[in-house]
């Protein structure tokens, strides 16, 4: 079944001016290391609610396009896809079967002290989510304690909103996912399919 939301992916072309901006806004935010793929690298800023925003960036442009959020971080970055967290990702694609793009494959990461964190991850069709089943312990994916002590007051993710090129197809397709556990997302229509905005909750 899912569980949660998971967390929400942006995307840009340096990282670092990245984790400098959100710290300027007044997050707090843990590097989280490189991607098994090498193309990317990525930080995190966690919730207390459990959800957390991944910084994700490239190291070089020119040689990562087969990523599938290449393009938005070649276009200059910005939100490009959301999580959702399965305790049985086989199970659940197997009911989701017209909604999957891509099977369960492995993926994974190094952390900066070395702790090497492995998942397994579906991608649904857009503007659905991804599904994720952690093979590490979760809790060493997502840092929590002071990590989740954020300066702006920012307690966790409250909504996430989507847009939809075909907003009645992209309703029954999320309601779908909604009979499975997912959590109430908004769906606008939009030109383009995929995440638009992040809203936060404030303690």
């Amino acid at each position: 079944m899912l569980r949660q939301l998971d967390h929400v992916v942006y995307v840009f072309r340096d990282l670092q001016t990245a984790i400098d901006d959100h710290r300027r806004r007044g997050f707090t935010v843990t590097p989280g290391g490189e991607h098994a793929d090498g193309m990317t690298h990525n930080a995190l800023i966690p919730f207390a609610d459990g959800t957390y925003l991944e910084l994700v960036g490239f190291h070089d442009l020119s040689r990562s396009q087969t990523n599938r959020w290449w393009k938005i971080a070649a276009d200059g970055g910005g939100i490009a896809d959301f999580a959702l967290l399965s305790d049985d990702i086989a199970a659940d694609t197997a009911a989701l079967a017209d909604l999957v793009k891509s099977p369960p494959h492995q993926g994974g990461r190094t952390t900066p002290d070395g702790v090497e964190l492995t998942w397994r991850t579906a991608v649904l069709k857009p503007p659905l989510p991804f599904i994720i089943e952690d093979l590490t312990p979760r809790e060493f994916r997502v840092p929590g304690g002071a990590a989740a002590d954020h300066a702006n007051g920012a307690m966790g993710i409250s909504s996430v909103i989507v847009g939809a090129t075909d907003l009645a197809d992209a309703e029954w397709r999320y309601a779908a996912l909604r009979e499975r556990g997912a959590p109430q997302i908004e769906i606008r229509e939009a030109k383009k399919d995929g995440p638009m905005d992040v809203r936060f909750r404030s303690g």
